[in-house]
C-alpha cells in the first residue's frame, strides 16, 4: 500500500516575520507631525506555496511500478529498461518523476525517499522514452532519453539522485553479446500502443503487424513512428516460420509502421505502412506486412465492412473478415 505525505514546498513555514524600528526624524520628545515624520510601512507578506501530495517509501524499501504491457520482462530474453529514484544521503529527499513516451500512458508521481529507499520504474516496450526528474527542494531539474536500442538481453537502467545542489545522474547496463529477440515458430507478440481515446465506444483500433509466412526464418527491423520519427515500439526480431510480433492501435492518430529485411548479401529491402487517422471507425480492422520468399513484402489491410454513419466508402480493396 503506498503512504501519502502532505509536504510543504521549499520555502513553506519558514517565511520571516519582518519586524522592527521605525525611526523619526525627531527627538521623540514632540509626537505632532513636524513634515519630518517616516511613515511605516508593512511588508508583502511571503506566499505559501501549496503543499506537494507525495508517495513515502520508508528507509530501505523499495517500490516498483510497470509502464507498458510487454514484451520485455526481467525473466526473459528482451529485458525491460528500469528507471530509478535513489536516496543514499541521510536525509528524506522529495522528486518528482515523470516518464513520457509517444503513444500511451508513462508514469508520473512524486515521493518522498527516506534514507536508503528506491523507487523503480519498468519500461517494458522497447521505444523513445523521455526521463524527467525534478527536485521538490531546489527546483532542479534532470533530463535524460532511452530509445529501443537500450532495450536487449542486458540488464540496464538509469538512476536518479540528489546531488550538490541538483539532480545526478547515472547508468549502467550487463555486458552480455546479444543478437536479436527471437520469436519462435507460430508464437506472436502485441503490444497496446496509444491511450484508448478512441472517438466513441463503437471505434475500434486497428491492428498493424509484421508476420513470417515462408518456411524459413527471417531476421526483420521495425519501428512504428509518430508523424514526429519518434518510435513507440521498435526493435530487431528474429521471426521463425509463422511468428508475428504487432501492434493494437488504440488510439486515433497517424502511425507509420517501417520494416527491413536484409538478404544474404546484406542487401536491404524496406516497406512502410502508413496508418491514417480515418483510418478508425466502427469497422474491426487490420493491416499485415508479410515477408515473402523473393525477399519482399506484402502488405494487405483486412477490415469487416459495415457502414457506419459516415458517407465516404471504405477502400473498395479491403477483404471483408466475415467473408
Amino acid at each position: 500500500m503506498q503512504r501519502r505525505t502532505l509536504l510543504a514546498a521549499a520555502g513553506t513555514g519558514l517565511a520571516a516575520a519582518l519586524t522592527g524600528c521605525i525611526a523619526s526624524a525627531g527627538d521623540g520628545a514632540d509626537d505632532s507631525d513636524d513634515g519630518n515624520s517616516t511613515t511605516e510601512s508593512t511588508p508583502d507578506p511571503t506566499p505559501t506555496p501549496e503543499p506537494v501530495d507525495a508517495v513515502s517509501v520508508a528507509t530501505g524499501e523499495r517500490l516498483t511500478t510497470v509502464v507498458g504491457d510487454g514484451p520485455a520482462s526481467d525473466d526473459g530474453a528482451l529485458k525491460p529498461h528500469h528507471v530509478r529514484l535513489e536516496n543514499p544521503t541521510d536525509e528524506p529527499w522529495t522528486a518528482r518523476i515523470d516518464v513520457s513516451r509517444p503513444l500511451g500512458a508513462g508514469h508520473r508521481e512524486t515521493y518522498e525517499l527516506d534514507t536508503d529507499a528506491t523507487v523503480n520504474v519498468a519500461l517494458r516496450i522497447p521505444a523513445d522514452y523521455e526521463l524527467t526528474v525534478t527536485d521538490i527542494t531546489s527546483d532542479a531539474v534532470s533530463t535524460e532519453s532511452v530509445g529501443p536500442e537500450d532495450f536487449d538481453c542486458n540488464r540496464s537502467w538509469t538512476a536518479f539522485s540528489p546531488g550538490d545542489g541538483g539532480v545526478s545522474v547515472s547508468g549502467a547496463s550487463t555486458r552480455m553479446a546479444c543478437g536479436p529477440h527471437v520469436l519462435a515458430a507460430d508464437d506472436a507478440v502485441t503490444v497496446a500502443l496509444g491511450d484508448g481515446s478512441l472517438p466513441t465506444d463503437a471505434t475500434k483500433p486497428h491492428g498493424l503487424a509484421v508476420t513470417n509466412p515462408t518456411d524459413s526464418a527471417e531476421v526483420v527491423e521495425f519501428a512504428y513512428e509518430t508523424p514526429a520519427g519518434a518510435v513507440a515500439f521498435g526493435g530487431a526480431y528474429r521471426l521463425e516460420p509463422g511468428a508475428r510480433v504487432g501492434a493494437s492501435l488504440t488510439e486515433a492518430r497517424e502511425v507509420t509502421l517501417r520494416v527491413a529485411r536484409r538478404n544474404e548479401s546484406g542487401e536491404e529491402t524496406t516497406e512502410t505502412v502508413t496508418i491514417e487517422e480515418s483510418q478508425f471507425d466502427c469497422n474491426a480492422s487490420n493491416t499485415t506486412v508479410s515477408l515473402t520468399d523473393d525477399g519482399g513484402f506484402e502488405v494487405r489491410t483486412l477490415s469487416t465492412l459495415m457502414f457506419c454513419g459516415d458517407a465516404d466508402a471504405k477502400n473498395e480493396s479491403s477483404a471483408s473478415l466475415g467473408s
